[in-house]
């Protein structure tokens, strides 16, 4: 199940990220032909805005993301841990209270309008609070994957590696 609800979201961040590269193209070859798509670029953030989310959570999945560990590498493994536990667990609470603000700013924003296309800028801003659930999902997961053994519990990194 794991494995397929990650493939949909790499694929959805695909997804996302061509359309983006392709809204801009279409923006820049309006402009430079003289029909500028004003629409494409305002469509283009909006779905950078998701792809990056999205993005987000793959890289929390793989530990793709960068880690100091200088101070932890002096801690011994039993210390290293708690950390991690810890380390997780305020994750964990950030994660919520972005999504608890993101759907407030979602709602705020349902009357707004992006730029010329006429879609609400409430498109926009849930995926704050949706990338947010995503990571907090994956986050309370290596939670469990570490107290069940399944995953390690240093924070410290290999060097070249990111966590």
């Amino acid at each position: 199940m794991r494995k397929a609800i990650y493939a949909i979201e790499e694929t959805l961040a695909m997804v996302l990220f061509a359309g983006t590269v392709l809204l801009v193209f279409v923006g820049a070859v309006g402009r430079t032909a003289g029909a500028p798509q004003i629409w494409s670029v305002d469509l283009a953030q909006a779905l950078f805005a998701w792809s990056c989310m999205f993005g987000a959570d793959i890289a929390l999945k793989n530990r793709g993301h960068i880690v100091i560990d200088i101070l932890v590498r002096t801690i011994p493994t039993a210390g290293q841990a708690v950390l991690s536990h810890l380390w997780q667990i305020v994750i964990a609470v950030f994660l919520g209270v972005l999504v608890y603000l993101g759907v407030k700013l979602t709602l705020v924003n349902t009357q707004r309008v992006i730029g010329d296309i006429g879609i609400s800028y409430a498109w926009v801003t849930a995926s704050i609070p949706a990338g947010a659930a995503l990571m907090l999902v994956t986050t309370l997961t290596r939670i469990a994957d570490m107290i069940r053994g399944r995953e390690p519990t240093t924070i410290q990194g290999q060097d070249g590696e990111a966590l």
